[in-house]
């Protein structure tokens, strides 16, 4: 749905063991949280540390793993209908686990009013405060989601953003990094494309046409018209307002919300839709059918002093998914149709402290699964990066994917054209148009590509030299911040999507092109072996980037200016001796033979 190598799996400690890896006095602690009186885990309990905006959320489990300053922090415990609780970070680690206990009851307001009029009232002015709210900020996310038919998973996403919100909506994901695991189902694999867009984007308070009508989406007058209001039992200090549609049931949603009574601020909505009549979820293949798609999403938004700011949202949808197959040489049945259910979460944290993402330019609007082919796994990245903790249940998917299915992204060396080769997929789904060079694979241009398509001898005599051919190479910088230092990765990546290449192929074009392409590859190991040398601040950092973008440039264009596109053969041996030098690769030798030189 849009929205083969083994793996040894390595063996998970308990959730409840306390591990630590110290970095410049910080610690990473693990724990639980759990109901003071019932010993329940807290699912979704937001963590923050006191005066930064550093934070983090429990599991479905109620466990959590923080970074923290072991002997000066303090870490901040909320979760909506219980007293909040401010606990000192040794504690915590010495204890493990947080007992929080719920809050009173308010009952008086379901006795003063005669009517629910002034429901719609404090509906009204939460509205006017989610409008009025246009502070922007900027946050890490983390996206994980989980997909099962039958009770086996089928799929185990895990993704890292930066969010960029303004009030409480999120106006743009920016891909970090990414890892999935995948097992066949009927000869297939099912992929969950793009709902973290899909989900980030649902917008509280202006109607969307994609996803059913939300309450707060219209003025009083209107919603008086469209949905009934209930006072729930609630806690000290809000309000709890149930809402349901008054007819059309699949095309509203229906749900409860949590209002403070001091500020009318919005804390926690839940919506939820059994058959919705709108939705944003579509098949891969144009002739599958998505049909009874129940979707449940809950929002908790925190108070960060001069607003309130999303905390995390966990969601889930249910679809029947209808997979039909044509005389393709399948062994399974023509038609199959199998209920599948995802769950997941989207989880904002360390505000004001974003990820330091790629250099890359990309489209934008581009799925999950296709930004985890551009940007290359990282287990530095990994290895300093523990946001949500995984569940028991969770670690044995990975062991199943592991053992049954892929594992994709969870060691290097998997992108690009390499990436989620699955054997019963159309090859076109991810047909990649970046190249990334390779020092055995020799690059050749993919005549399939329309904007390489063969000129007429007429058409190439009636151009211009810089309208027939254009060769793009990016250079991919992947920093990661490991305590006060930063660790460098980068690539030469061929963009295909903005070369061309209109001229015939000549006995010396893949000479041409290869010894371009690794010129890029020569300014690249430069760069990183600079970046790696030296502690770099990230502007200093960003100034060696562009400075080797320049010096790339400069040496490529010297290089088509004296080579002809090959035509002249002592350039050409001259600059294939400078990459022979550098990389040990004879382009010259490859493309033509020995006796040719």
């Amino acid at each position: 749905m849009k929205f083969n190598q083994r793996m040894k799996t390595t063996a998970l400690s308990s959730i409840l063991f306390l591990s630590s890896l110290c970095s410049f006095s910080q610690t990473i602690i693990q724990g639980s949280v759990k109901d003071a009186e019932t010993n329940e885990e807290l699912p979704w309990c937001s963590i923050s540390v006191k005066g930064t905006g550093k934070g983090a959320i429990t599991n479905s489990e109620g466990n959590f793993a923080i970074t923290v300053n072991l002997h000066g922090d303090t870490l901040l415990f909320s979760y909506v209908g219980y007293k909040a609780m401010e606990v000192t970070a040794s504690v915590v680690s010495r204890k493990r686990t947080v007992l929080m206990e719920r809050t009173g009851i308010q009952l008086e307001e379901l006795t003063v009013h005669a009517d629910n009029d002034y429901l719609y009232d404090i509906f009204d002015k939460c509205r006017k405060n989610i409008l009025k709210n246009k502070r922007c900020n900027v946050a890490k996310v983390y996206y994980g989601i989980e997909t099962q038919t039958e009770e086996q998973p089928i799929e185990l996403l895990e993704c890292y953003y930066n969010g960029y919100m303004e009030g409480l909506s999120i106006k743009s994901l920016v891909f970090r990094n990414g890892r999935i695991g995948l097992v066949e189902l009927d000869q297939r694999y099912f992929l969950t494309l793009n709902s973290s867009k899909a989900i980030s984007q649902v917008d509280l308070v202006r109607q969307d046409p994609d996803y059913p009508s939300i309450p707060l989406q219209f003025a009083k007058r209107s919603l008086k018209k469209m949905f009934r209001l209930t006072m729930e039992p609630g806690e000290n200090g809000m309000y709890h307002i149930g809402f349901q549609p008054w007819e059309e049931i699949h095309k509203h949603f229906s749900g409860e919300l949590w209002i403070d009574r001091k500020t009318f601020a919005l804390v926690k909505i839940e919506l939820t839709v059994d058959n919705a009549a709108r939705h944003p979820f579509v098949p891969i293949f144009k002739i599958d059918r998505l049909s009874n798609v129940d979707i449940k999403i809950s929002q908790t938004f925190k108070n960060d002093g001069p607003s309130w700011i999303p905390d995390h949202i966990n969601f889930s949808y249910h679809v029947s998914y209808k997979s039909a197959r044509g005389n393709t040489g399948f062994t399974m049945p023509s038609v199959i149709q199998r209920e599948i259910t995802t769950r997941g979460v989207l989880c904002f944290y360390d505000y004001d402290d974003p990820f330091i993402i790629p250099r890359f330019e990309y489209d934008a609007n581009y799925d999950d699964y296709r930004k985890m082919s551009i940007i290359p796994f990282n287990k530095i990245f990994w290895d300093n990066n523990n946001t949500l903790v995984l569940t028991e249940k969770q670690k044995e998917s990975l062991g199943f994917f592991a053992d049954n299915g892929l594992l994709v992204n969870f060691e290097e060396g998997n992108y690009g054209k390499d990436f989620l080769t699955l054997t019963h997929y159309d090859s076109s789904l991810y047909e990649n148009c970046y190249t990334f060079w390779d020092t055995v694979k020799r690059f050749s241009m993919n005549r399939s590509l329309p904007q390489n398509k063969v000129y007429s001898p007429k058409e190439i005599n009636n151009s211009i030299l810089t309208n027939l051919y254009h060769l793009e190479v990016q250079l991919l910088l992947d920093v990661t911040r490991v305590g006060n230092t930063f660790s460098c990765k980068s690539y030469a990546v061929l963009d295909e999507k903005k070369s061309f290449f209109h001229l015939p192929e000549e006995p010396d074009t893949k000479t041409f092109l290869n010894i371009f392409f690794d010129l890029c590859e020569i300014e690249r190991r430069k760069m990183e072996q600079t970046l790696n040398a030296n502690a770099f601040t990230v502007k200093q950092i960003d100034s060696v980037y562009s400075s080797t973008i320049a010096n790339m440039k400069k040496t490529t264009a010297k290089y088509l200016e004296e080579a002809k596109l090959g035509k002249s053969r002592k350039a050409l041996s001259k600059w294939n001796a400078a990459v022979l030098a550098n990389l040990g690769i004879d382009n010259m030798t490859i493309f033509r033979g020995k006796e040719d030189k």
